[in-house]
């Protein structure tokens, strides 16, 4: 494009950038994967629907807690979903949006066809309805991984804070369907199937198509504080609202008004995750330009007069900047030149090691993590899943006490809720102000899973509250920060098959402690206490199963400790890697601000130049026309030729400061590159 002659413009410095791919921002990505988060934890609605299945199917008790097991496993079996993000890892954008579409195929099937079933349209083996139970809940893994996996890509310096916020919703997505159960579907919990394979599933097909990996730093008007802070806030006020809803359902019921009000409370409070993009920089993403933009079209160069503005008037100085810059470069201390450098167009990534499956198969750190996680998960999944039965037992007139079941559900929900935000939020801080390796909080959680273990083996129906409480933090605690954990000490090129592989503690977890253990020994309390039912009634009728479990988490504890020490040395540099990362992040952000306010004010300087050429030339132009009129013309004329005179002198005055300008400008122009190799 040919220079318009006076009109000093930056188009050369979009034209450099105008041919980069689109992406939508990461903060648009972080609201979009917020809300396909809230729908992907619908495994822990079964209790919902399974009294309905089992008369529809004439089921055992045994055969739809093994529907249930089936949910849960299927809800931590990512290892497939994580396998398939990461072939797709260099495909910034269409690798989420596939995954995304491979869960909502397997949800919308699994959860059709148990409808489908239910309704008898079709006959069904029960291994077939496991297999079912599996596929539907399996959907919610691909979505999770699609959108977590992203947005700690995108938000690599503040993953554990990234991580605490959408696990955190992810915890409270039963709760938000529960209550669209409560407002639209109660009694009819079968229909109720039908809207989770296909509400979800419609939300997440409109949300998906903004996810996208951001492969470069993003420019932000503010500073990413502020956008996590208004998350965390909608994150615990959307939390407080379910606790109030659950609780309130005990004594009233909601008609169809009622249900639109409660809903719609529900999106006010997500808003101010919908809002974040709009904040920060909008929609499109803008990269934080790796140098600073070339001047020699903008400022005037040796020799050149400022009011020139020919494309075709440029000293040998100007048309080779490179040496000027290497030379300036030379008198920098070297030091600050790695903290600007940075290749233009290039993933943004730490220096920290990238581990595949295989090699975190093949390590002991990895199996560390694993037990720890499979404990941690577990125990809470014990609690959860057998809950109803423990306020039974340990209820000494053994009435069902359908209220207070209820409560101990939303203790346990509001807990698990708490326990991802903070594990995610306060061990940044830690690390990052403190220099606190991350293990450090997982022992905290081992810990509290062994007090709430003890708690569950000897409580009665009031001690229950706090055990529950406990329970769901420690169990929030582990899932908040096993992705973090595992993010740092295997690396992030394959961090969505690492991460999927230790989803299998949960599994494993909801098998063997909450099926297995827990009804093998709630067998034999009905056999001991010769009950001719099918319910077990009495304190130790649970005690063993978290007697086991306390132990295992004690052993959870030592062998944290174990990987404390083991990783010591590695977190060392991993924080000192992330807070250098942060800084320089920081530092080019104020700099690229700072640069902006400069090239603002060279523009306006251009304008001024040109006002006082047209000015000076006016002047000349009156004097001389003054000059040309007879004498007897000046003499009636005082006045006029005063005021020329006067706008002669400030015309004047306004040149002594065009030196100061000038000057400013040769310095800005003789600033560094930010290119890497100048």
């Amino acid at each position: 494009m040919p220079s318009t002659r006076g009109s000093p413009t930056f188009t050369d410095q979009s034209q450099e950038y105008e041919n980069e791919p689109f992406y939508f921002s990461k903060w648009l990505t972080f609201s979009a994967s917020a809300i396909i988060i809230l729908n992907s934890g619908l495994a822990y609605t079964f209790s919902i629907y399974s009294e309905n299945l089992k008369e529809r199917f004439n089921y055992t008790q045994t055969e739809i807690a093994g529907i249930g097991t089936a949910c849960n496993i299927g809800g931590y079996l990512a290892i497939f979903a994580g396998l398939f993000y990461d072939s797709l890892r260099r495909w910034n954008s269409a690798g989420p949006v596939l995954t995304v579409m491979v869960g909502i195929l397997l949800q919308v099937g699994g959860y059709l066809g148990i409808y489908l079933a239910a309704h008898h349209r079709f006959f069904i083996p029960y291994w077939a309805m496991l297999g079912l139970a599996v596929v539907a809940c399996n959907g919610q893994t691909w979505f999770e991984t699609a959108s977590l996996v992203t947005c700690v890509r995108n938000f690599e310096t503040e993953r554990g804070t990234v991580i605490g916020i959408l696990k955190a919703l992810l915890g409270l997505s039963a709760s938000v369907y529960t209550t669209v159960y409560f407002a639209f579907f109660e009694p009819h919990s079968i229909r109720f199937i039908l809207a989770l394979a296909i509400g979800p599933s419609a939300i997440a097909l409109t949300f998906m198509i903004f996810l996208n990996h951001v492969p470069y730093i993003q420019v932000e008007p503010h500073t990413k504080t502020h956008g996590f802070h208004m998350a965390f806030t909608a994150v615990i006020s959307l939390a407080a609202y379910q606790t109030v809803i659950a609780i309130a359902h005990n004594s009233t019921t909601l008609d169809f008004w009622g249900g639109i009000l409660v809903s719609s409370a529900q999106v006010v409070l997500l808003v101010p995750l919908l809002s974040l993009p709009f904040i920060f920089g909008g929609i499109k993403s803008k990269r934080l330009r790796s140098e600073i933009p070339s001047t020699d079209k903008l400022l005037p160069t040796p020799g050149q007069s400022p009011f020139s503005h020919s494309p075709h008037n440029h000293s040998p100085r100007s048309r080779s900047p490179h040496g000027q810059r290497q030379q300036q470069q030379q008198n920098l201390p070297p030091e600050s030149l790695p903290l600007l450098a940075s290749p233009p167009g290039e993933e943004q990534h730490l220096d920290l090691p990238d581990m595949t499956l295989g090699q975190c198969l093949g390590g002991l750190n990895f199996w560390l993590l694993l037990f720890i996680h499979l404990v941690c998960t577990g125990a809470g999944l014990t609690l959860l899943n057998n809950v109803n039965q423990m306020v039974i037992a340990l209820d000494d007139a053994g009435s069902d006490s359908k209220p207070s079941r209820v409560v101990y559900v939303s203790i346990f929900s509001i807990a698990n809720c708490l326990g991802r935000l903070m594990s995610g939020y306060f061990p940044d801080k830690l690390m990052h102000r403190r220099r606190v390796a991350r293990t450090i909080p997982l022992i905290i959680v081992t810990l509290l899973t062994l007090t709430a273990a003890l708690l569950n083996a000897f409580s009665d129906l009031d001690l229950l509250n706090g055990a529950a409480f406990l329970s769901g933090f420690a169990f929030g605690g582990a899932q908040g920060l096993t992705p973090s954990v595992t993010s740092e000490l295997f690396g992030l090129r394959n961090f969505a098959s690492n991460y999927s592989a230790l989803q299998l503690g949960p599994a494993l977890g909801s098998y063997l402690l909450a099926t297995l253990l827990a009804g093998t020994v709630y067998q034999r309390g009905i056999d001991r206490h010769g009950d001719k039912s099918n319910t077990c009634y009495g304190a130790d009728c649970f005690r063993l199963t978290f007697e086991v479990i306390a132990v295992l988490a004690g052993i959870a504890v030592i062998l944290s400790f174990v990987l404390w020490q083991r990783t010591r040395a590695d977190y060392g540099t991993i924080i000192e890697q992330q807070v250098s990362e942060r800084q320089r992040r920081g530092i080019r952000a104020e700099f690229r601000g700072g640069q902006e306010i400069l090239e603002t004010f060279i523009r306006e300087n251009r304008m001024l130049e040109s006002l006082l050429g047209q000015g000076r030339a006016l002047v000349g132009n009156l004097q001389s026309s003054l000059g040309q009129l007879p004498e007897k013309t000046q003499q009636d004329a005082p006045e006029l030729i005063h005021t020329v005179d006067e706008l002669s002198a400030l015309v004047d005055q306004a040149n002594v400061l065009l030196p100061h300008y000038s000057e400013l400008r040769r310095r800005y122009k003789l600033l560094p590159s930010l290119r890497p190799g100048d």
